[in-house]
């Protein structure tokens, strides 16, 4: 056993000491199980370990806390510890903290919030604050056609932090401004089999860096049942931000607009639900635009048969199709889960404009996700998708969209 995997445990074994006394109520049940973690993706590789998840409910059944440390192998960055904090006290309010430590390089401290329902359901609060350094992020140049031997590796390491506040003005119907700060040096990666991104594109813009401050705006319309584990309903979005990318030399000003509309329609039992995601993110400003401002497309959320960060370029468009179908419930700890299947397809593009070839150059990703459900609050998957450069993983805590 390593010397960090001893510190990790010894660690994890004080901190869930701490946090269990402060974590349960007089009026709440605890568990714990072993869930073994093995995932395998684009860019991060192969992971190998176990999540020790302490849950808790209330009288209700209802989850309102998940405490989880975790112990990862990665193949390529060696050993890695986390420690993740989830609290849900009432309906609308979510608070996650996830600290951790990797044998190299990376390093990752995010804390956000949310409460949904202030003022009696008028108003709305969000935010988050956090420092983290990927170390496996790619990069393969700006367009839609970008060659799968163009890979090149760096630390994506970041400082971040947004506020988010909004305002009812009808059911499920909220107008918000957001404030965000983004501090991002781009470092050598952790592949050394991969060339360094700033030594191979270095007239990028972004790629030595860069700190930029966003304004936004933005209307969302939902008629979900749930925010974290819907069943039915549909989520519209829609905003305009303003952004400053400052740095010593310059001070570009540039813009992003978009939309995104999901639907849920299930069938009379809600065995089977189908849902789909149209989602379009446009970004003006010219090659002045940090690459890591642009708008891109790949990973679990998106084109799942691609690493995320994939494909790159001032705009991009994603429809996604899937049927969720439900195969049994089984109660696990006192927890009743959902076990379900969803085969899937993925379509998009990235361009720097849409007035040529706007049916061209589309990327399409089958696959097949299976998801394990505890509503309101715990989603947990595994997403199989097939691309052009071959077949992507990825492992999830949550609905791709």
């Amino acid at each position: 056993m390593t010397t960090l995997v001893r510190r990790f445990l010894a660690c994890v074994i004080g901190a869930v000491a701490l946090v269990l006394p402060w974590a349960q109520s007089h009026a709440e049940e605890s568990t714990y199980f072993v869930i073994p973690a093995v995932a395998t993706s684009k860019n991060d590789g192969t992971d190998v370990g176990a999540i020790v998840a302490y849950i808790f409910t209330d009288e209700e059944s209802r989850v309102t806390k998940i405490i989880a440390p975790v112990y990862i192998h990665n193949e390529f960055l060696g050993s890695r510890g986390t420690l993740n904090l989830f609290w849900y006290p009432t309906r609308g309010d979510a608070y996650k903290l996830v600290a951790s430590y990797t044998e190299v390089i990376e390093r990752k401290f995010m804390f956000d919030f949310q409460r949904l329902l202030l003022g009696g359901g008028k108003y709305s609060l969000e935010g988050n604050v956090g420092f983290f350094k990927n170390a496996t992020a790619r990069f393969f140049g700006i367009g839609p056609e970008t060659a799968q031997a163009q890979e090149t590796n760096y630390t994506d390491r970041e400082l971040l932090g947004s506020i988010t506040g909004g305002i009812y003005v009808g059911p499920g119907r909220r107008v918000t401004w957001t404030e965000r700060l983004r501090t991002v040096e781009v470092q050598p990666g952790g592949i050394p089999k991969l060339p360094f991104t700033q030594s191979v594109f270095p007239a990028i813009k972004g790629t030595g860096g860069g700190t930029v401050w966003g304004h936004r705006l933005t209307f969302l319309d939902d008629t979900r049942d749930d925010t974290l584990t819907p069943t039915i309903g549909s989520y519209f979005k829609m905003y305009l931000e303003l952004a400053q990318s400052l740095t010593a030399d310059s001070n570009t000003v540039f813009s992003h607009y978009g939309a995104e509309y999901k639907v849920l329609i299930p069938n009379e039992t809600k065995r089977y639900t189908f849902v789909f995601r149209a989602r379009g993110n446009f970004t003006v400003g010219g090659t002045d635009v940090p690459f890591f401002e642009r708008s891109s497309l790949g990973g679990q959320n998106t084109l799942r048969g691609f690493g995320v960060g994939r494909f790159v370029d001032n705009h991009s468009l994603v429809f996604n199709f899937e049927e969720r179908i439900q195969l049994f419930h089984l109660k696990v700890f006192g927890t009743v889960a959902e076990v379900e299947m969803a085969p899937f397809l993925d379509v998009g593009k990235v361009t720097d404009t849409f007035r040529y070839r706007a049916l061209s150059r589309y990327q399409a990703n089958p696959g097949i996700g299976f998801r394990a459900i505890a509503r309101p609050n715990v989603v947990g998957r595994v997403d199989v998708a097939t691309g052009n450069e071959g077949r992507a993983v990825f492992a999830g805590l949550d609905f791709p969209f």
